[in-house]
C-alpha cells in the first residue's frame, strides 16, 4: 500500500494506467509521452509511445489503480495494481 497526502501527484514510468476503485480519492491525471521541443514549441524528436502516467490524490480515502508497462502494440504488457491510501 502506498500512503500519500491530499494534493500529491504520483508519477509512474509506464505506458498506460487506469483507476480501478476509489475515484473520489484519486484521479488519473494523464498519460504522457516524452518529447523534445524547440523554442517555438515544435516537436524536434518523435514522441513515441507513452512513457509516464500521473495520478493525483484528491481527498482522504483509498483507491486501487493499475499501471501498465510495455509497448501498447505488443503482446503481454506488464500490469501492476497499486493500492493508494490518501490522508489529509
Amino acid at each position: 500500500m502506498l500512503h500519500v497526502r491530499v494534493g500529491d501527484l504520483l508519477m509512474f514510468g509506464a505506458s498506460g494506467g487506469r483507476l480501478l476503485e476509489g475515484g473520489a480519492a484519486v484521479e488519473l491525471a494523464g498519460i504522457f509521452s516524452t518529447s523534445v521541443l524547440s523554442d517555438d514549441g515544435r516537436v524536434l524528436s518523435p514522441a513515441g509511445p507513452p512513457t509516464t502516467v500521473f495520478f493525483r490524490a484528491l481527498q482522504s480515502g483509498q483507491a486501487r489503480v493499475e499501471v501498465i508497462r510495455g509497448h501498447p502494440g505488443k503482446a503481454n504488457p506488464q500490469r501492476h495494481q497499486v493500492t493508494i491510501a490518501v490522508a489529509d
